[in-house]
């Protein structure tokens, strides 16, 4: 074994890099346990055998309505990752990496050829490159490098580029405690030739657009090694220590989980601490900061995923920064700069709240400022309750639903959804205060009345997916396509296809009947939020599925919008798709996006994509924040509709007799651990279990009291398959034949 290097921390922890049988890897050492971080293997292929679209062409899985690979995949049941993962290119055009810390006010990116940019300050505008690797080798720095993580999951990026004979290799990383808007690039150089590699050329460089004056020095001048392996140290340890703080899965699936641990740690360095900010390249704006998803998915991802402190700081930050005092969120868009906020959103922030009160710590007594917030925050869909003579009168929530489109002011279904859920919780949240909540209660009362009304009497009856509620009242039920395919709701003329799919997007409100605008944003967000509120009776949201299915909704179980992917939104649907049920759509929904919508090996994950394996749109971090989220569900799920928890409503079916563990996984209530040595499946509560929680055990259709070797004590009555464990409990012990 040949040692590279070896560096001793002020505390006594060592690192040190080794090579052993053609692999580079660090090692890390406390004195007693030494643990292993791989780097690569000379010469392992890292490219992976696919089968793009299953045998058909592009061409042919854009036109059909259908999702042809997704149904193919499901043919059988369960999907399986390693098929699913077939099933489209790898994405490589404008397949970008990001580093920084997470004391960084922005980040850098690093492009397919290595080079280094500093964060973007527009969408058009390319910066000049801080480092080329051609400025170490003009030959081996002008090879594509292969771009890997180390351990496949820590920010700190390795590039190699090689010609078969001789290998440049790069690491690159920035301190954790680095605050500049433009942080310092650490850059390591190693040079060999692939039959030697324990012969080696090393150099050290630093990367950065400013640093009071003297990045010219910077660049030119290496910095000692001691210095460099001290930033290399400090920032392996910081990430390793921050990987074990969450949850830990440990699964048949190990990509999954891979990317479960990394999203995390690629999240963290995206914000600011824990100001958010929503991906990078444009996105890193901080314009985009008090976007409200990047403060849905990122609460939501810590709470489930045991980061309860930093769920209650993110949302600490949201209170203090993203809300004024009459509780209206500040994200404006577009040129006439009005707000891009929709009730749905400030009416699932509401419901955060409520849901996580005990991990903010709201469950006892709230303070009188965070009130008067929650208050505004409310107030705010108050105020977009309106009568409106279009439609008898009625009140009901007109408002915009999406930034994108925020000058479309009008009745949205999803809005209305969620203003209901949005008044229940500010009522729940402040139950036991001297707070009269009658107006919230009373409004979320008289919507409920009114949609239902309102639904009947604009709904398409008899339609070939049923009787199809419209996302938006006023508008038509029946939208032409959801997407560009060829399958149309109706048959269209040659000058109809023409107008139709060729308009440009909008922020304006629409002058036609049909606008593919409006019907794919339908899509991809109104849909999706208007179902996982869990508002609609059940048929109805059936036949939206069904149209969704068949009008070019779908794409590998993922979402499409005209002619690619937007999948960021995505999670609306996932939680619809679990709390019904359909949980063969949500595992081909998981494995898709996790090994489709970015680059697993780069935590990369982006805001669209094109088929083709190219970028559409920059990162961002509710699609980063998708694949943990999904994946904490799958084994505890909190249902919208009554609060109740499920536990492995969503397991793959053949895991059930094989080994898993998942320990420190949130809840609203608490942790938990659940495990798995192909037999007994232990549970263990950190607070006990609440009333109504459900185990569902999709291996068999139904079980019986009979079928429960172990644990039928716990178990107080069963539905199917639905086990409806005793509350109050803190251990749970299951073997069921």
């Amino acid at each position: 074994m040949k040692k590279i290097f070896e560096f001793v921390r002020h505390s006594g922890l060592k690192l040190s890099e080794h090579l052993l049988d053609n692999e580079f890897f660090f090692q890390i050492s406390d004195g007693e346990c030494q643990h292993k971080i791989s780097l690569y293997k000379i010469d392992a292929s890292l490219c992976e055998e696919r089968d793009p679209y299953l045998g058909h062409t592009k061409e042919e899985v854009l036109a059909c309505g259908r999702d042809l690979l997704g149904e193919e995949l499901m043919r059988d049941g369960d999907p399986e990752y390693s098929k699913v993962k077939r099933a489209m290119p790898v994405i490589t055009e404008k397949a970008y990496a990001f580093l920084g810390g997470p004391a960084s006010w922005a980040g850098v990116t690093v492009e397919p050829d290595g080079s280094i940019l500093n964060q973007m300050s527009g969408r058009d505008r390319e910066p000049r490159p801080i480092f080329t690797p051609t400025s170490v080798d003009e030959h081996l720095g002008a090879i594509m490098p292969k771009r890997m993580l180390l351990g496949g999951e820590y920010p700190i990026l390795i590039s190699l580029h090689t010609d078969g004979k001789s290998s440049l290799e790069f690491i690159y990383f920035v301190e954790p405690g680095d605050t500049d808007r433009d942080p310092i690039v650490w850059i390591r150089s190693k040079r060999y030739e692939n039959k030697a590699p324990d012969s080696f050329s090393v150099q050290y460089k630093v990367a950065a657009l400013a640093r009071e004056g003297d990045e010219h020095l910077l660049n030119a001048n290496p910095p000692p090694e001691q210095i460099f392996l001290d930033a290399l140290a400090d920032t392996v340890f910081y990430w390793k220590a921050y990987a074990e703080r969450g949850v830990q899965f440990d699964i048949p699936e190990r990509e999954l989980a891979r990317v479960a641990r990394g999203a995390f740690s690629f999240a963290s360095l995206t914000f600011t601490g824990d100001a958010p900010h929503y991906g990078h390249k444009f996105y890193g704006l901080n314009l985009h900061d008090n976007f409200p998803p990047n403060y849905i998915w990122a609460i939501e991802a810590a709470c489930v995923s045991g980061r309860r402190s930093w769920a209650k700081k993110i949302f600490s930050h949201l209170l203090s920064y993203g809300v004024n005092d009459e509780g209206r969120i500040c994200y404006r868009q577009g040129t006439g700069l009005c707000f891009g906020v929709s009730a749905t959103e400030y009416g699932m922030l509401l419901f955060l709240a409520n849901k996580y009160k005990h991990i903010f710590g709201l469950d006892k007594s709230i303070d009188s400022d965070i009130e008067a917030q929650f208050i505004g925050m409310a107030d705010e869909i108050l105020s977009h309750c309106v009568h409106c003579p279009e439609f008898s009168d009625r009140v009901l929530v007109k408002m915009c639903a999406e930034a994108d489109t925020n000058e479309r002011i009008n009745v949205y279904l999803n809005n209305n959804l969620w203003a209901i859920r949005g008044f229940e919780a500010i009522c729940a949240l402040l139950d036991g205060s001297n707070i009269d909540t009658s107006v919230y209660s009373n409004m979320a009362k008289t919507l409920r009345e009114n949609v239902e009304v309102t639904m009947l009497e604009y709904s398409a009856k008899e339609t070939r997916f049923g009787t199809l509620v419209p996302f938006r009242f006023g508008y038509t039920p029946t939208p032409l396509t959801l997407s560009v395919c060829s399958d149309t709701f109706r048959p269209l003329t040659e000058e109809e296809k023409g107008f139709y799919f060729t308009t440009l997007r909008t922020r304006g409100p629409e002058s036609f009947e049909q606008d593919i605008t409006e019907n794919t944003y339908s899509n991809y967000r109104y849909y999706p939020e208007a179902l996982c509120s869990m508002l609609l009776p059940s048929d109805l949201a059936d036949n939206i599925v069904k149209m969704r299915e068949a009008l070019g909704g779908e794409l590998l179980g993922m979402t499409r919008f005209r002619s690619w992917v937007d999948n960021w939104p995505v999670l609306h649907y996932a939680r619809f798709l679990i709390e019904s049920g359909r949980i063969e759509k949500y595992l081909l929904l998981l494995y898709s996006h996790t090994a489709h919508h970015g680059r697993p090996d780069l935590m990369a994950y982006y805001e669209q994509i094109f088929i083709d394996g190219s970028v559409k749109a920059h990162d961002c971090v509710p699609s980063l924040l998708t694949n943990p989220i999904m994946l904490a569900w799958m084994f505890a799920y909190e249902r919208v509709a009554d609060g109740k928890l499920q536990l492995l409503s969503a397991l793959p079916k053949e895991w059930y007799k094989k080994p898993f563990s998942v320990k420190k996984l949130g809840a609203s209530f608490g942790n938990m651990d659940i495990e798995s040595d192909g037999d007994v499946i232990s549970v263990s509560f950190e607070n006990p279990l609440p009333d109504g929680t459900e185990l569902i055990w999709r291996a068999k259709d139904a079980v019986s009291f009979d079928d429960i070797i172990l644990g039928r004590e716990n178990v107080e009555d069963i539905h199917g398959n639905h086990l409806v464990i005793r509350g109050g409990i803190k251990e749970l012990k299951l073997i069921i034949k």
